[in-house]
C-alpha cells in the first residue's frame, strides 16, 4: 500500500470518529460528555488538516483523481474549519473559448490535453513534496483478558498494567514526536490517557489501566464480555493515527476476587492482599452485630488492645473479645458453613475465588463458605479495634488476629466450625492448620506452585497501603 492509500485510510478513520462524536453530541444530555465530544471533534479535524496538507499536493503531483468521499471530506473540512482548501480540489468552471477556434477546456484530472488550433499546455513548476518523518512503531500487549471489577478502583497502572504500549522511535527517518496514548473499556470505564514527548532514538513503555465506573460494574453477577479500545495518535511532527484497535476482554463478576495473574512474560502479579477489600467494618449491619456481641463479653464492652501488662494477659484479653464475636455469630447471626466456591470464568494463568461481602452472608441467613466467614469475622475484629489476619492455605481460608498491637504473635480460628462446635475447638483447629502450613513450607511457595501455597494477610498493613473496604 502506497503513501496515498495510507493517507486516505487515516482521513477516513478520523472522519468516522467525527461522525461518532457528533452522534454523542446529538444524543447525550450530559454537559461534560458533550464537552469531551467537542474537543475530540476538534482534535480529529486537526488530524485531517495534517493529512490533507500532505495528501492534496501528493495527488496533484502524481495527477491522481481524488475519490468522491475524500473530495466530500475536504469540502466539509473547509466548511467546518473556515479554512480554504487548495483551489484545485473543487471543479473549476469551464473556461470560456478564446478568439476563434483556439481555446482550452477543463477535463477532470486529464493533464496535458489542449484543444484548438495552436493550443498549448503550460504547466507551473512543481517542487517535489518534502519527505515526512517516519512515525514511531507501536506494539500493544495485555496483562490479562479477564479483569477484576470489585477492587479495580484500588489498583493503578503500575501495580496492574492491564495494557502496555511499547513505542519505538529509533527507526530510520524518525523524528522527535509528541504522542497521545489512550485505553478504555467501552461502556464500563473512563479512558486512561497518557500524553508524552518521545525524542528521536528513544524507546518507552506506557502502562495503562482504565478506571471502571462503579455503577456500570455493580450489577455484574457473572462474567461478561466487553470491548477494550487502544489508540495511539501522533500529534507532532505529522498528525496521524498510529494505532486504533479493539480487543475482546471479559469482566469478572463483582463477587469474584482475582488473587493472582501470570503475565505473558512469565512474571506473577500477587493480588492476594486485595481480599482485605471485603473486610467491611463500618457497615451499619456489622456495627449492630458487634453491639450484640458486646453482650457476651464480661464487661459488656470491647476494649481492643487495652488493659494488659504481660503477653499472656494480652492474649487472654483479646481472646475473650474474639470469643464474644464467635458467640454472636453463632447465636444471633446463625452462621452456617455452606461450601459455595464456584466462580464461573476461571482462566488459565489466574487464581480466583468467589467472595461474598459480610452483609451478603448475613442477608443470606448466615450461610458462608470459608472465605465468606473469614472476612465477616475479620470485619467484626477490625471494628472492635483489633488487628485481624486472613490466612490462605491450599484450598482453604481461616481468620486470625494479632494478640497485641505491634506484637508479631497470632492466634487463629476456624470459622467453618462456628455453627457446629464451640470456641475452644475452633481455636484449636485454626492454630493446628496454621502450624501445619508452616511445617510444610506453604508460606514460602509461589502462587502457582502445583503443590499449593499459603499467605498471611495483615489487614492493618493493607489498610496502610490504601486498600479500603468495598462498602
Amino acid at each position: 500500500m502506497g503513501r496515498k492509500e495510507d493517507l486516505e485510510g487515516h482521513i477516513r478513520e478520523s472522519y468516522e470518529l467525527i461522525h461518532r462524536y457528533e452522534d454523542i453530541l446529538r444524543l447525550s444530555d450530559r454537559p461534560k460528555e458533550q464537552a469531551r465530544a467537542r474537543r475530540a471533534i476538534e482534535e480529529q479535524w486537526g488530524l485531517i488538516a495534517g493529512y490533507l496538507r500532505e495528501y492534496l499536493p501528493l495527488c496533484e503531483q502524481i495527477g491522481a483523481r481524488l475519490p468522491a468521499d475524500i473530495r466530500e471530506i475536504a469540502a466539509r473540512f473547509e466548511a467546518a474549519t473556515d479554512k480554504q482548501a487548495p483551489s484545485w480540489v473543487e471543479r473549476p468552471p469551464a473556461a470560456s473559448p478564446t478568439s476563434g477556434a483556439v481555446y482550452v477546456t477543463y477535463i477532470d484530472h486529464a493533464e496535458g490535453i489542449a484543444i484548438g488550433n495552436g493550443a498549448r499546455v503550460e504547466r507551473p513548476e512543481r517542487k517535489p513534496a518534502a519527505a515526512q518523518p517516519a512515525p514511531p512503531s507501536v506494539s500493544v500487549s495485555l496483562l490479562t483478558r479477564v479483569i477484576p471489577t470489585a477492587y479495580c478502583h484500588h489498583l493503578n497502572a503500575t501495580a496492574f498494567p492491564l495494557v502496555t504500549v511499547a513505542l519505538d522511535n529509533t527507526g530510520q527517518g524518525c523524528a522527535n514526536a509528541a504522542l497521545r496514548v489512550c485505553a478504555a473499556i467501552e461502556g464500563y470505564s473512563d479512558p486512561d490517557v497518557a500524553s508524552l514527548n518521545l525524542p528521536q532514538g528513544e524507546q518507552t513503555r506506557i502502562p495503562l489501566l482504565p478506571l471502571l465506573k462503579p455503577p456500570a460494574v455493580a450489577t455484574l453477577n457473572e462474567i461478561r464480555p466487553a470491548t477494550l479500545r487502544v489508540t495511539v495518535e501522533q500529534m507532532v511532527p505529522t498528525p496521524r493515527i498510529l494505532h486504533d484497535r479493539t480487543e475482546r476482554v471479559h469482566l469478572h463478576a463483582r463477587d469474584t476476587a482475582l488473587l493472582a495473574v501470570k503475565a505473558p512474560d512469565g512474571s506473577i502479579v500477587d493480588l492476594t492482599k486485595y481480599l482485605v477489600a471485603w473486610v467491611t467494618p463500618r457497615h451499619p449491619e456489622i456495627e449492630r452485630l458487634l453491639r450484640r456481641a458486646a453482650e457476651y463479653y464480661p464487661d459488656r464492652r470491647f476494649v481492643g488492645y487495652q488493659g494488659a501488662t504481660t503477653p499472656t494477659e494480652a492474649a487472654e484479653i483479646v481472646r475473650k473479645q474474639a470469643r464474644a464475636i464467635f458467640t454472636a455469630l453463632k447465636r444471633d447471626a446463625d452462621l452456617t458453613y455452606v461450601n459455595s466456591p464456584l466462580s464461573l470464568g476461571a482462566q488459565a494463568g489466574q487464581i480466583t475465588q468467589r467472595v461474598r461481602l459480610p452483609t451478603e452472608s448475613l442477608d443470606a441467613g448466615g450461610s458462608a463458605n470459608c472465605i465468606d466467614g473469614t472476612v465477616l469475622f475479620a470485619s467484626l475484629l477490625e471494628l472492635a479495634s483489633l488487628q485481624p489476619l486472613i490466612v490462605l492455605v491450599p484450598g482453604h481460608a481461616f481468620v486470625g488476629w494479632r494478640i497485641w498491637r505491634g506484637v508479631d504473635q497470632y492466634e487463629f480460628l476456624e470459622t467453618t466450625m462456628i455453627g457446629s462446635d464451640d470456641f475452644a475447638a475452633a481455636l484449636q483447629t485454626g492454630q493446628a492448620q496454621y502450624e501445619e502450613a508452616v511445617s510444610k513450607g506453604y508460606f514460602g511457595r509461589g502462587l502457582f506452585d502445583p503443590g499449593g501455597f499459603a499467605r498471611l494477610i495483615d489487614v492493618a498493613a493493607c489498610r496502610a497501603r490504601g486498600i479500603y473496604p468495598l462498602e
